[in-house]
């Protein structure tokens, strides 16, 4: 699972948009998973190129569920060290 990235879109205010060709490969799996709600969209840039990305629109229960598993078992380890 692509846990960072899940933790980094819960930190990121909206929109969440993603350029990042890992980022937007992660965010597609993240989509297939059911832990985010998002659209692909595709960008023209001043040299004609497109440019493509990921909007996410919502971190469905099931990631905010995930994201809160996480910060546990981080808060855990922090103790623990």
């Amino acid at each position: 699972m692509d846990i960072q990235l899940l933790m980094r879109l819960d930190r990121m205010l909206p929109p969440r948009i993603l350029t990042l060709q890992a980022d937007f490969a992660a965010a597609k799996r993240l989509h297939d998973d059911g832990f985010i709600e998002a659209s692909p969209q595709m960008h023209s840039t001043k040299s004609g190129i497109g440019l493509h990305a990921m909007l996410v629109k919502v971190i469905t229960a099931k990631g905010s569920l995930a994201v809160a598993q996480e910060k546990a078992r981080s808060d855990i380890k922090q103790k623990c060290a």
